[in-house]
């Protein structure tokens, strides 16, 4: 302290001017900051409540087709009940069987109105998605799922053909799940080569990845253990074992409601590979619509 001089009273003054006015800035600057922040939060928070909005609108649209569906399941029974009946009629009793005839055709209006009634809340519910995902969007989801760390690789052979909306649906709903499966396992930097052939009735979906390769990288970059390697036993356990998950229920859910069918199977030392095969998809029909796609 003996050796402070005029000199360096000034430089701190001066520093100490320095760090006021830097603090100021930032303050105003957070300040300034602060109504954008918020104006954010509250924009992604009514983002987030109209889509609880609409999923919940969604399930009571599916709760009134459902219960719509058991009056319509129980008016079919009590028609067929009195068409079982009509046998019972006497032979030549014109008058009986005009009764009766009437009585299956008032029976079969109710049920007709009923049904009606169902479609069209499915239809409005199914109107209220403005965009539903098809096979010309999935190269929207290959560029998404890649933002979050996977290299993707799209091959797609052999002659597109028209198929329903439904089946697309089903087919962006398995690629969804399979590429999530090999990000959540794979990790960042997991290589995935997907093929789709198309034949001329079906198509065949494949999804491979290189995930415990990817392991592997990873853990050479970082200087971490390296994971264990291929061994006889591990070929062997690979070529027995059942792969279990309700993402892979869902997906087998899904390729059986088109006459397909989903097999997976693990490459020990490499990754995990999905296929996906629908051998007769040009002929399904639309679950929403009832028509034929061809």
């Amino acid at each position: 302290m003996g050796d402070w001089t005029v000199i360096d009273t000034a430089l701190a003054a001066v520093a100490a001017g320095a760090l006021i006015a830097l603090a100021v800035v930032l303050l105003r600057r957070s300040r300034a900051a602060s109504p954008a922040r918020r104006s954010a939060a509250i924009a992604a928070e009514q983002g987030r409540a109209e889509l609880l909005l609409n999923v919940a609108e969604l399930g009571d649209r599916l709760r009134i087709v459902y219960e719509q569906q058991a009056v319509v399941a129980n008016d079919l029974v009590e028609l067929v009940a009195k068409a079982e009946s009509t046998q019972y009629v006497p032979v030549g009793n014109n008058a009986a069987l005009k009764r009766h005839t009437k009585l299956l055709v008032a029976t079969a209006r109710v049920a007709l109105h009923d049904m009606r009634r169902a479609m069209t809340v499915a239809h409005d519910g199914a109107d209220s998605v403005e965009v539903w995902p098809s096979l010309e969007t999935i190269a929207e989801l290959f560029a998404d799922i890649e933002t979050k760390g996977l290299v993707i690789a799209f091959n797609e052979s052999g002659a597109r053909f028209p198929v329903s909306a439904s089946a697309e649906l089903a087919i962006y709903r398995i690629l969804t799940e399979a590429l999530n499966n090999s990000l959540a396992h794979g990790g960042p930097g997991c290589e995935v080569i997907i093929s789709m052939t198309w034949s001329d009735h079906g198509v065949n979906l494949s999804v491979a990845d290189d995930g415990e390769r990817a392991l592997a990288r990873r853990a050479a970059a970082s200087g971490e253990p390296a994971p264990e390697g291929v061994s006889i036993e591990s070929d062997q356990a690979a070529l027995v074992s059942t792969t279990l998950g309700r993402g892979l229920s869902e997906m087998k859910a899904r390729a059986e409601s088109f006459d397909g069918v989903v097999m997976t199977q693990r490459v020990p030392g490499v990754g995990f590979t999905l296929t996906a095969s629908f051998p007769m998809l040009r002929y399904a029909t639309d679950p929403k619509t009832g028509t034929d796609p061809s």
